[in-house]
């Protein structure tokens, strides 16, 4: 069955997430395509190799591991239990995490207070909501339906009055344990766009110019989101901050809610991190899911957050090193096997993770993966999901296709630079690793090494 053609994967209930671009998406639950035993599909079919593309020089050094998710036959298998970095595929296991113990209905809200010692003073509470947004159309946020800095000091105006003046602002961010930097990423990515400080108060992820449709569009950060945040919030306050001083600081006791606003559900953000592969996003939804299992909500509780989700799926961890949530680190590490068994989890009957694939992009919708998937391999772009991944040095790929036969196989492919033995990845990898995935597509359980 054509999954292009096949819109009946299930999705999440909510209303705004099952309108999203998702008619490449898996169809395999509802389509009952798990039912199909391994030996029916196999049959006397013929043994088909991989060999050719597993002997592309542009994959590097090569750790996969392709997987059929109903016997949970290994079919390929190089390097397949060796550590690996894992750039963006590691994002997939923070989803995990997201859709096995919170709400898919969850939101962040960003609160205002009022000093009842000083009412001149407000106090802007961040909540975690990396997409409350300081544009108004024409203009427009890369995140989806965004709540708005101009409804929330609307309102907020509205409830002070307006003879009332705004002397001061207070930005609060002691809704995380920890802010900033996390130290394991490289200098470069602090400052090349690729990620924010964290801090549960923030506008437009904190970038620079987040305006969509400026050709002046920058995703590079500040080095103080919540600061910046409170600037921003003074102007759509309008002449009645206009003198204001915007300071951190904390929520005092006498204070008073004046107004709350809400971010979009959690799963709208899982959706869109995985599509565009954002960092900061993926790294707010990590502290979310810490802070629903009362963890401290820092960069270290990270692994063994992801650890206790594993074993609540009744998987292993070994290998697994998560320095962050998103991949962005160089030292994270992972196995081949370990990331196709989580996505073999995820198209089990049952399993709490089930919505993981329709979250995830493939070639025929919106994403990293728009552009892949053509040629040679095109034939392959209405079968699958997956996760990319880059970082310098490797680049990887992690999800499901469902093969000519019939099957549902789960992937994972890092190819690596490895210059000590020769190794080497280069402008053709990611359409070598195509070239695997669509080997695995023709081949289905058939395939060898």
């Amino acid at each position: 069955m054509r999954l292009a053609s096949a819109r009946r994967f299930r999705l999440c209930s909510l209303e705004v997430v099952s309108k999203k671009l998702i008619s490449a998406a898996l169809a395999l639950v509802a389509a009952g395509t798990f039912g199909l035993t391994s030996s029916a599909i196999a049959a006397t079919a013929p043994t088909c190799s991989a060999k050719v593309q597993t002997s592309n020089r542009w994959l590097g050094k090569l750790y996969g591991v392709v997987q059929d998710t109903a016997s949970g036959k290994i079919l390929l298998d190089i390097r397949g239990s060796e550590q690996t970095p894992s750039a963006s595929v590691m994002k997939l296991f923070t989803a995990a995490a997201a859709l096995k113990y919170v709400p898919q209905s969850y939101v962040a809200e960003t609160r205002v207070f009022r000093s009842r010692q000083d009412p001149s003073v407000l106090i802007l509470v961040g909540g975690g909501d990396h997409t409350l947004s300081a544009f108004n159309l024409p203009s427009f946020t890369t995140y989806k339906n965004p709540p708005k800095l101009s409804l929330l000091a609307a309102t907020t105006l509205t409830k002070i009055g307006q003879g009332s003046t705004v002397s001061k602002i207070i930005v609060d961010t002691s809704f995380f344990d920890e802010t900033g930097f996390n130290p394991y990423w490289k200098p470069s990515d602090r400052t090349n766009g690729y990620v924010s400080l964290i801090s549960p108060l923030m506008a437009d992820a904190d970038r620079q110019n987040g305006d969509r449709t400026s050709r002046f569009y920058s995703s590079v950060r500040s080095q103080d989101p919540a600061k910046r945040a409170g600037e921003l919030f003074k102007t759509a306050l309008g002449a009645q901050a206009s003198t204001a001083v915007v300071t951190a600081g904390s929520l005092p006791d006498d204070a008073s809610l004046l107004t709350t606003i809400h971010s979009q559900p959690i799963a709208v953000w899982l959706e869109h991190a995985l599509h565009v592969s954002d960092n900061t996003e993926t790294e707010i939804i990590a502290r979310h899911v810490e802070k629903y299992l009362n963890l401290p909500t820092t960069f270290a509780e990270i692994q063994p957050m992801i650890q206790q989700t594993l074993a609540d799926l009744n998987l292993g961890s070994k290998g697994l090193v998560m320095k962050d949530a998103s991949g962005l680190s160089q030292d994270d590490r992972v196995t081949a096997r370990l990331v196709a068994s989580l996505l073999r989890e995820s198209v089990s009957p049952g399993s709490p993770i089930a919505d993981l694939p329709s979250f995830m992009p493939s070639p025929t919708t919106y994403g990293t993966l728009s552009s892949r998937f053509t040629g040679h391999h095109q034939g392959v772009r209405d079968f699958m999901v997956a996760k990319s991944g880059f970082i310098p040095g490797l680049s990887s790929l992690a999800g499901l296709v469902q093969a000519k036969d019939g099957s549902t196989l789960a992937f994972a492919f890092f190819a690596r630079s490895d210059k000590k033995h020769g190794f080497s990845i280069g402008y053709e990898t990611k359409d070598a690793i195509d070239g695997l995935v669509t080997r695995a597509f023709q081949c289905g359980l058939n395939l060898t090494k």
